[in-house]
């Protein structure tokens, strides 16, 4: 006969209460005297607000958050929490287990006015709690759409009050005593609609934040008042200036894509405790087209420079336009993990080659061509085949990449590569591996291998 839960040592109970969901811990606490204790710490040691129950988890690894939708708490949920507390307060009396708190987990709905968290208070009550010390949270994970702080109370009301209340917690915290997981979708605003009176990283502590999911928009200026950059009344101005590099890096700041990279920049030499960061673009089916690289040089010099600053990154994820097809973003050397998936060039595997990425043991690249557009200087088009494509204008041009080799690439310390994409060096197979040393596995698309060498993992073509 198995022995009874009731004896099993306190390590096991842990690691069963770990498997239940919010409903079968709360039936186990009921139970009996000796599991309510361990089973109500469980039950509220994280508590995981929603409107809706999130299904995937797509965002970086953030721990100590760990994805469980069977311990989120919805929209009902959450009303009958904000009632309970609300109750207790009442009688002068705090709830049984709010002071196990160690973790918030919320989600961007739960920000909304017409959520229950709002509308019934919870968020005002945990708020009033970490201000008073009875709830001691040692991470939030936070995920924030830029439309919930259209707020013009004054003083603070919801979310911003309950951020406002977090950064003065976290200020007075040290780094490894409070962490923040933060997930939101824009800088600052570059809408001549939505004009927040403050920004999200205005209501964060940066230094405690130690993952970092943040989705930016690049889209072309024509569809901004405040600068056109292809306007018909200023396209002269610019084809006049375009041999002045100081005139034209300040049109570049003002692009939607300058102000973006200088925000990036500036934020990124604030969160200096960075482990993860995922950074994607996204320009809402608008069509972005950057100038040659050399005219965004010095934006993207800086942001480049913030990059590097991260010293304790571990995980890097770059989704979408990264700025410009031929800029490759070298990583710190702390990061173990690259991830990247976007258009690229043939200048882009060029500075790929030669970026030191010794630190990085999985390598994974889905990568297509860039296609024929503004962003082409004259050595791009050198290793293009263009022709004229036929329109009936006669404008366009139909570019085909040349074949190209690296020679060599500083992947040393590479223990798995993961490629997907028919755009590619011819010698990029044989690079990887001579710099791998033959210690690799490669998966995906590539299979230029030297010959003879026999890789762990590889598939046959």
């Amino acid at each position: 006969m198995p022995p009874a839960i009731t004896t099993l040592p306190s390590e096991l109970v842990s690691l069963i209460l770990i498997q239940l969901s919010l409903r079968d811990t709360l039936s186990l606490l009921q139970t009996c005297k000796s599991l309510y204790p361990p089973s109500l710490h469980h039950l509220y040691s994280t508590l995981h607000l929603c409107d809706r129950i999130p299904g995937k988890y797509r965002g970086p690894p953030c721990p100590p958050f760990t994805h469980n939708p069977l311990r989120a708490v919805g929209n009902d949920g959450c009303r009958a929490l904000a009632r309970t507390i609300n109750e207790f307060e009442k009688r002068g009396e705090v709830m049984p287990g709010v002071g196990f708190i160690r973790g918030l987990v919320l989600e961007p709905e739960v920000f909304a006015r017409s959520t229950a968290c709002m509308r019934d208070g919870l968020l005002r009550v945990l708020g009033d709690r970490i201000e008073e010390g009875g709830v001691a949270v040692r991470w939030v994970k936070v995920s924030v759409w830029g439309s919930y702080l259209e707020t013009l109370d004054d003083p603070p009301t919801g979310i911003e009050r309950f951020l406002g209340i977090l950064k003065r917690y976290s200020e007075g915290k040290k780094a490894d005593e409070f962490s923040i997981i933060l997930d939101t979708n824009f800088i600052s605003s570059i809408s001549q609609w939505f004009k927040p009176k403050c920004s999200i990283f205005d209501l964060i502590d940066l230094e405690k934040v130690t993952s970092l999911d943040l989705q930016i928009f690049l889209h072309d200026d024509e569809y901004e008042d405040d600068f056109r950059m292809s306007s018909s009344e200023d396209e002269g101005d610019i084809k006049e200036d375009a041999d002045d590099e100081e005139v034209y890096e300040d049109r570049i700041l003002e692009t939607i894509a300058g102000k973006q990279a200088t925000d990036l920049t500036a934020l990124l030499t604030r969160t200096v405790n960075l482990r993860s960061l995922k950074l994607a673009t996204d320009n809402e089916d608008r069509q972005y087209n950057p100038p040659p690289i050399e005219r965004m040089a010095s934006v993207l010099n800086n942001l480049q420079t913030a990059f590097l600053g991260l010293k304790q990154l571990e995980w890097l994820y770059l989704r979408g336009e990264m700025f410009h097809p031929s800029w490759f973003i070298t990583p710190p050397q702390n990061v173990k993990t690259l991830k990247i998936k976007c258009v690229v060039s043939v200048a882009w595997w060029r500075r790929f080659a030669n970026a030191e990425l010794k630190g990085v043991k999985d390598l994974i690249i889905y990568n297509s061509k860039a296609e024929m557009d503004s962003w082409m200087s004259e050595t791009d088009k050198d290793d293009y085949y263009m022709e004229p494509d036929d329109d009936e204008f006669g404008m366009a041009y139909a570019t085909t990449p040349k074949e190209f080799d690296l020679g060599s690439v500083k992947v040393e310390g590479l223990r798995e590569f993961w490629l997907q994409g028919g755009f590619r060096p011819q010698d990029l197979g044989e690079c990887i591996a001579k710099a791998a040393k033959g210690d690799i596995t490669i998966l995906g698309d590539l299979f230029a291998v030297p010959v003879g060498e026999v890789l762990r993992g590889q598939q046959e073509g």
